[in-house]
């Protein structure tokens, strides 16, 4: 027959408390007035197993559920038009810059006759062009952005 033990006497040897061994019935099971200890031991020891193994599933099922759910929020975001694609935001602000230049570059020819104030009105739309391209650089070297290649 198998040595029996107090909840007292096994809690000791399973370094933990009374109050646990009570709690851990589904592993651990009573035989009459007492826990047979050395099946108490190995039951714990290999409940201890399967939780550690349980542990890295868990842990990615958690993190796929937290991609799922990002993503999740991303399409929302996107319907509620709160985000957008950044393709579509880079290929509008080309299309307002493009037309901004363009007019600019027209605005002389448009405003005046007299070549002393084309000039003036050429030098200011130059000025504006280059502050324009100026901070355009600067928040490209901000955010790290490569340089865009020179064409030929």
């Amino acid at each position: 027959m198998t040595e029996t033990v107090s909840s007292m006497i096994l809690a000791s040897h399973l370094d933990c408390s009374r109050a646990y061994i009570g709690k851990a019935e589904g592993v651990i099971q009573r035989q009459g007035d007492g826990f047979p200890l050395d099946h108490s031991r190995v039951a714990y020891l290999r409940f201890l197993r399967r939780e550690h193994r349980r542990s890295p599933r868990t842990e990615a099922d958690a993190d796929h559920v937290k991609a799922k759910t990002e993503l999740l929020q991303i399409k929302i975001e996107e319907k509620k038009s709160i985000l957008v694609r950044r393709d579509a935001a880079d290929e509008l602000i080309d299309q307002i810059a493009g037309t901004v230049l363009t007019h600019l570059s027209g605005m002389t020819a448009r405003c005046s006759r007299d070549l002393a104030v084309r000039r003036n009105i050429d030098a200011v739309v130059d000025q504006v062009r280059r502050e324009i391209a100026a901070a355009c650089l600067a928040k490209a070297d901000e955010i790290n952005e490569p340089p865009l290649d020179k064409q030929d």
